[in-house]
């Protein structure tokens, strides 16, 4: 389905180092105008935060995770912020946080993100054994260094097993159902072991048990990257194709999940859990996504955090397609329709006009002090 997220971005080059020319996420701030309904999109960059070679540098990290934060929930400490969000203490809420590991070590979901919230969240008296980490599959956590950190409380969704037989999402569309599925069936030695994944196909798709039993509350870090099925892999894709099996045929043209994913994330088992979407744009990748492609990675330095998971994948879109513009490829809005399809559901704002870019590194507000 085709739909349009808004005009370009107007460009604004960036003077350090390897960041010359690239989408400029202030000048859209610049841009916006004025509405009493607008989104809110907090936006944090700090040109320090990436070094030579991709290097991410945590204290820095560290420090824009807690500004975004306290903006975000109008809260004057960290602390304060997360348990106004969240149950603490013994009976507290079991809080997940979604990564989206997919593209890699160099544009997935940054680890030292994860880290700073963890902290954050222990200090706030979240027990560090409610913290789980998760995606959907192990070897993209490894690819991305998760395995490698202690202390993290690592989960992924397990081949068939790792679904709810309980809670089911039912579309017209029909998939085929391949393994790691709910519901696919191997068959050995006979004739259906030929005939049967050909016959195998459903209009059903489970949610992942992490998902719908394990956790009470999600915060979900979603990277600025695009998406061969989806246009973005935002925050609206990270929570809803990355938490369902047979979710393959929804992305195939025409769909290209418009208007799947909205319809998914309004769903009880995914809107009501998460509490926020901080967006990891400390590298953007342009194309190839959401598969690694390190050469179609730009570091970007900036991280976004909202309320309002469609106004951040809108930005994002154009974002990226800033950035296409440069490398001469084709726009991403003409895939990203399920964005305004969210934005029909009541899920947040698409419009530019509508969405509300904040600088807070330029605004003086008391609850930024800690």
């Amino acid at each position: 389905m085709r739909a349009s997220v808004g005009t370009s971005l107007p460009l604004q080059g960036v003077s350090s180092g390897t960041q010359k020319n690239i989408p400029s996420v202030l000048a859209l701030a610049q841009s916006t105008p004025t509405s009493l309904e607008r989104s809110k999109v907090f936006f944090l960059r700090e040109a320090e935060s990436v070094g030579p070679g991709f290097k991410i540098n945590a204290s820095v990290v560290d420090g824009m995770v807690k500004k975004l934060v306290c903006a975000v929930t109008e809260k004057s400490t960290v602390s304060e912020a997360w348990r106004s969000l969240v149950k603490v203490g013994e009976h507290g809420d079991r809080v997940g946080i979604k990564v989206a590991t997919e593209p890699g070590l160099l544009a997935g979901t940054h680890v030292q993100i994860v880290q700073a919230i963890i902290k954050e969240l222990v200090e706030a008296g979240v027990k560090r054994e409610k913290i789980i980490v998760w995606d959907r599959r192990q070897q993209d956590l490894e690819s991305a260094g998760y395995t490698k950190i202690s202390g993290l409380s690592l989960q992924w969704i397990e081949h068939g097993s790792g679904y709810d037989p309980m809670v089911i999402y039912t579309s017209p569309i029909i998939g085929r159902l391949m393994y790691g599925d709910f519901e696919f069936k191997e068959f050995h030695n006979t004739l259906l072991e030929q005939l049967g994944p050909k016959a195998q196909l459903s209009n059903k798709s489970h949610y992942a048990l992490i998902l719908s039993r394990e956790v009470d509350k999600v915060i979900n870090i979603p990277s600025l990257c695009d998406s061969t099925y989806s246009g973005v892999n935002g925050a609206l894709a990270n929570m809803t194709l990355g938490e369902i099996d047979n979710w393959r045929r929804f992305t195939k043209a025409p769909y290209f999940g418009d208007p799947t994913i909205g319809e998914l994330y309004h769903t009880d088992p995914i809107n009501h859990k998460v509490i926020m979407t901080i967006m990891d744009g400390l590298a953007l990748q342009y194309a190839g996504g959401p598969s690694a492609n390190p050469s179609h990675v730009i570091p970007y330095t900036t991280i976004f955090a909202s309320r309002d998971p469609v106004a951040l994948d809108a930005t994002a879109i154009r974002l990226i397609d800033a950035q296409r513009l440069i490398a001469h490829l084709p726009k991403l809005d003409e895939l990203g329709g399920h964005v305004q399809s969210a934005e029909s559901l009541g899920l947040g704002h698409a419009a530019e006009g509508q969405i509300e870019m904040i600088n807070i590194n330029t605004q003086k507000h008391h609850f930024f002090e800690n």
